[in-house]
């Protein structure tokens, strides 16, 4: 059960020597999907653990919502007497 642990994490630097090898900005490959168990937890490298991208489109998605949040107090705010 080890051993197979062991290849599991070899693999797993092995994507990641390669990923890092990519330009900054480019697509990383697609993964499959894997079935895991708690007997045989998935090891992945730290590219693709990652749960989203960041950036400039993550700072429009923040930034659009605090205003919509700021224009809805506001009609809250002057509708309600």
């Amino acid at each position: 059960m080890s051993n197979s642990h062991e290849v599991d994490i070899h693999n797993a630097d092995a994507r990641a020597e390669r990923q890092g090898e990519t330009r900054r900005g480019d697509a990383v490959s697609p993964m499959k999907a894997d079935t895991h168990s708690s007997a045989d937890p998935a090891v992945e490298t730290p590219v693709e653990g990652r749960q989203g991208f960041l950036g400039r489109p993550v700072l429009a998605v923040l930034v659009g919502g605090l205003l919509l949040v700021g224009v809805a107090w506001l009609v809250v705010h002057f509708a309600v007497p």
